[in-house]
């Protein structure tokens, strides 16, 4: 029993004394982190459509841990004086000391995660952070940045009527810049087409998902219509839900009208100008619009007693015709003038 206990005891003390021979490999107390070399201090980013393809580089010298080992890296963003508590991170890489993304991926990476302001210019702060084995993080010091990010306020609207080419299509502008948006387009031939949210193909395009749907699939097809002619489109690029209205004709109605309320006096559409137009007499009374002879598709005056102004969808208002006699009216739902629908009653 004396024996074996010595054998044992023996043993033991000569793993212990093999693991005092391998000494234990142990990062640097103190680390010295990444250094951002690009962009420099104070670099000025500006995303529009022309340069959103431009390429942001960014390189550091790498951090010493004092051993060698597999390094990964992260580069995060955040607004000035929020201490990296909403940051958006860039990306990550493994053994490397770069990292490049175009100036429409940076955009998109910022501009809504860190809730910045549309088309304006943001102080930013840029870190590098580094970890071996998932530990021992540091961060490199900030490097201030500003980018101006770009939320363009209209679709345009390529089509097979027109060549599928976004920088010569009509526009849309928006209701809610970067979510919904309405407007009037004539269409001068039955076909499909595409909404898209720069006059290029190199930004997102929305085509057709499916039963009112939209799809950001930049191989999808085009949205159908039939026939020819003038629509209201609306479309929420965050629900990626459409509507296609065809505009069978425009009518003036009212008590000052000869159809009352009953009917619609139709207006006359130019496809050069895009303005509906009649020249009618008029009585005393009241005269709004509306379009294909039904009040699905409405608007009223915002100021009832002014013969030019504004005009807004399903508004009760009507417009007040104080003097009997003949007049000229025109409606203009280009929003080519200013966002919003015009309307003109003058006297001849």
């Amino acid at each position: 029993m004396k024996k074996t206990l010595i054998i044992i005891m023996a043993a033991a003390f000569g793993l212990f004394a093999a693991c005092k021979k391998t000494p234990l490999t142990t990062v640097a107390t103190n680390i010295q982190p990444a250094v951002i070399t690009s962009p420099s201090s104070g670099t000025s980013i500006d995303v529009t459509v022309a340069d959103s393809a431009q390429v942001l580089t960014i390189n550091w010298k790498n951090p010493n841990y004092g051993v060698s080992a597999v390094v990964s890296y992260f580069v995060q963003v955040d607004s000035v004086g929020k201490n990296f508590k909403t940051f958006a991170t860039l990306g990550n890489v493994t053994s490397a000391n770069t990292l490049s993304l175009s100036y429409n991926t940076l955009n998109a990476m910022v501009f809504k995660p860190l809730n910045l302001a549309a088309n304006a210019a943001t102080s930013l702060e840029m870190r590098v952070g580094t970890a071996i084995y998932g530990a021992d993080t540091v961060y490199s010091k900030v490097v201030p940045i500003s980018v101006t990010t770009l939320q363009l306020d209209q679709l345009w609207l390529p089509g097979s009527y027109e060549g599928y080419n976004p920088a010569a299509a009509p526009i849309i502008p928006s209701v809610t810049p970067g979510t919904t948006y309405e407007g009037f387009a004539y269409f001068s031939a039955a076909g499909n087409f595409k909404f898209t949210s720069a006059p290029d193909y190199n930004h997102i395009n929305y085509g057709d998902g499916g039963n009112g749907t939209l799809t950001t699939n930049g191989n999808a097809g085009g949205i159908g219509y039939s026939p020819a002619g003038v629509y209201l489109l609306d479309a929420n690029v965050v629900a990626l839900t459409y509507s296609a209205q065809y505009i069978q004709t425009f009518g003036i109605i009212g008590t000052a009208t000869a159809g009352q309320w009953n009917s619609s006096t139709p207006m006359t559409y130019s496809t050069s100008t895009g303005l509906w137009t009649i020249t009618t007499p008029l009585t005393a009374g009241a005269l709004k619009f509306r379009a294909n002879d039904g009040w699905t598709i409405n608007y009223g005056p915002t100021n009832p007693n002014a013969l030019t102004g504004t005009m807004v969808y399903n508004n009760p208002n009507s417009i007040n015709i104080t003097t009997a006699g003949t007049y000229t009216i025109t409606m203009d739902m280009t929003q080519t003038i200013q966002k919003g629908y015009l309307y003109t009653v003058t006297p001849n």
